[in-house]
Formats: C-alpha cells, sequence, structure tokens
C-alpha cells in the first residue's frame, strides 16, 4: 500500500460509519409505526451522499500523497462532519416517534448538512464549477429548510437531488 492509500482510510473508515448508521435506519422503513416518509427520503438521501462521497475519495487518494498534517484534518473534517450530522439525524430505535423527533431536529440536521457541503466548497474533492454551483444552491436550500423548518422543502430537495442523481450519470 501507498502511504496515500493509508491515508485514506480513516476518512473512509469514518464515512463507513456514518453509513452503518443510516443503514441501521432502514429497518425503521419496514414498521408503520416508525415509518415517516420525510425522514425517510432525508435517510435515502444522506446514504446516497454518503456513498458518493467514498466513490469520489478515489481521486483524493492520490492527492493524500503530498499533504501536511493540519491540510489532512480538512479532509478528516468532512467526514467527521457528516458523522455528527448523521447522528444528529437519526433516533435512537426505541423512540417510535420519528415524525416528532424528525421535525424537532430539522434546524440542527440541515444546518449540519449545509455545513458539510458547503464544506467540500473549501477543498478540491470532485469539484468542478459546474458541481461548486450546485453546492452552493443545495447548501442555501438547507439553510433554508433548517431556518424555516418547512417539512414540504424536504420535498423539494428530494426532487433536485433526484434530478442530481441523473445528472451524475
Amino acid at each position: 500500500m501507498q502511504p496515500s492509500e493509508y491515508l485514506a482510510f480513516i476518512p473512509l473508515l469514518i464515512y463507513g460509519l456514518a453509513l452503518a448508521d443510516l443503514l441501521g435506519q432502514w429497518r425503521r422503513f419496514f414498521e408503520r409505526d416508525y415509518f415517516y416518509l420525510p425522514y425517510f427520503l432525508t435517510t435515502l438521501i444522506f446514504t446516497e451522499v454518503a456513498i458518493w462521497n467514498v466513490f469520489i475519495y478515489l481521486g483524493v487518494t492520490e492527492k493524500l500523497a503530498d499533504i501536511g498534517y493540519f491540510q489532512y484534518w480538512l479532509y478528516l473534517s468532512q467526514p467527521m462532519l457528516f458523522l455528527i450530522t448523521v447522528a444528529a439525524l437519526t433516533p435512537e430505535p426505541e423512540n417510535k416517534k420519528t415524525e416528532v423527533y424528525f421535525k424537532q431536529r430539522i434546524p440542527i440536521v440541515f444546518g449540519l448538512m449545509a455545513l458539510y457541503i458547503g464544506s467540500h466548497l473549501f477543498t478540491s474533492i470532485g469539484s468542478t464549477p459546474a458541481l461548486s454551483l450546485v453546492r452552493l444552491i443545495t447548501v442555501l436550500l438547507l439553510v433554508v429548510i433548517a431556518v424555516s423548518r418547512r417539512v414540504w422543502l424536504v420535498y423539494v430537495a428530494t426532487i433536485l437531488w433526484v434530478i442530481s442523481l441523473f445528472a451524475r450519470v
């Protein structure tokens, strides 16, 4: 293994922990008492975002070979912020009040997600000018969701996410 591959391990491990938390929530979607559509859509989007970021990390591996310790923390901060966002999103398994929990957590979850996506504007991870514009628009939408607490905006975000998914293909 190259030194850069060792450095890529920790961020990928952190994304793996976040994915484990998200995928553990999928059990919740098969029980009627736990199911809440906006929470389901948010979890689905966050799962895909984690997988996408693991995928684009393949391009980062070569860049890690020549970076310093403090610059490495910039690369670590993104998966750590994502893990914190997922922790804010996911309720305890015994909490059946998914709708109440989700509505209470909207400001923190979507605020953290705005920070997470915004942090990608300051690194070159998977960046193109068009993607930077999409990220900026997404950050603005997430801030509006966080501040307004409007659940219907989660559906707007879902539509935009589906469009972005097809654009990436």
